[in-house]
């Protein structure tokens, strides 16, 4: 049994095992640097977040005109059964002759094309094309004149007598008068976006979105010794 036994001599202490999760200063006695709160993280995710955007808007600020055309072509899209609605019911009157829905067509045709020329008008890693930038505006000239004209022919439509107590027609096409206005404040908002673009572009410009660093020297609490012993 005793020559088991590990025997310790008077001088010698038993040394103690580390536990593997105890902490080790490294700083020379200086206490750890103070770890970020939880808190502060989402904060700072979002300000990274807003910062890739205004670097992303930096690079393209068209991007903002093209957003306001691409949200009156959905609108539009999305109110062309009204409109279509609208429109089924002058035709469906007796004595009622118009050529309107030429009008929708190609007002229809126009939020589709407008939108591929607008990404033609800035071609990667090139100058603006000036023929399609002109082209936008044409374009847009022409939808809102295609929508004025069909809402003054349906106001004139319903003010003929034929539809003089048809509740349900003079409903659906003043509907359809609403969708239509609606979208000519939508595209006429993106014109102004559009033709404000040099503008904002400078100011965009301006915002700092540079990151920066922390010192490295600020997160050092010890002097380091590089003296030999």
């Amino acid at each position: 049994m005793a020559e088991n036994e590990n025997v310790l001599k008077p001088d010698e202490v038993a040394e103690e095992p580390v536990k593997a999760d105890t902490p080790v200063e490294v700083n020379d006695g200086q206490p750890a640097p103070k770890q970020p709160s939880k808190g502060k993280k989402p904060s700072k995710g979002a300000k990274e977040w807003f910062r890739k955007k205004i670097v992303a808007l930096k690079r393209k600020p068209q991007n903002i005109a093209l957003l306001f055309l691409a949200v009156s072509t959905i609108y539009f899209m999305l109110s062309l059964f009204k409109i279509s609605q609208a429109i089924y019911e002058v035709y469906t009157q007796e004595g009622v002759e118009t050529s309107i829905g030429i009008c929708i067509f190609v007002t229809t045709l126009l939020s589709l094309l407008v939108l591929v020329s607008f990404l033609n008008s800035f071609p990667k890693r090139k100058k603006p094309n000036i023929f399609f930038i002109v082209l936008v505006f044409l374009m847009i000239g022409a939808m809102i004149a295609c929508d004025i004209v069909f809402y003054v022919q349906m106001s004139d439509i319903l003010a003929l007598p034929a539809l003089q107590g048809a509740t349900d027609t003079i409903a659906k096409v003043t509907t359809g008068q609403l969708y239509v206005i609606v979208h000519v404040a939508l595209v006429g908002v993106s014109a102004v976006v559009f033709a404000l673009l040099p503008a904002y572009r400078l100011l965009i410009n301006k915002i700092n979105t540079q990151v920066e660093l922390e010192s490295a020297t600020e997160n050092m609490h010890g002097a380091i010794d590089i003296q030999e012993d």
